[in-house]
C-alpha cells in the first residue's frame, strides 16, 4: 500500500487537473503517513475513493507518463 500512495502523490504532482477537495482522510493516506497536506490522488476532487480510480480518466495517461 505504501508504494501505490507513493504513486498517488507522483500522480498528483504530475496532474494538471488536480484539485484538492480538503477531505480529512487525505492525511492518513499521504505516503509520508504525517499530518501534511500532501498532494494525492486520494485528496483530489476527481478521485473515487469508493472505486479506487480518477473520475477524469487521466490517472493511466500520466502513470504511462511517470
Amino acid at each position: 500500500m505504501e508504494n501505490q500512495n507513493k504513486v498517488y502523490q507522483e500522480v498528483a504532482e504530475e496532474c494538471s487537473q488536480y484539485c484538492p477537495c480538503g477531505c480529512d482522510h487525505s492525511v492518513k493516506n499521504v505516503s509520508t503517513g504525517d499530518d501534511t497536506k500532501t498532494p494525492s490522488c486520494l485528496n483530489c476532487k476527481h478521485f473515487s475513493v469508493s472505486e479506487q480510480h480518477c473520475q477524469l480518466d487521466l490517472y493511466d495517461q500520466i502513470v504511462t507518463n511517470l
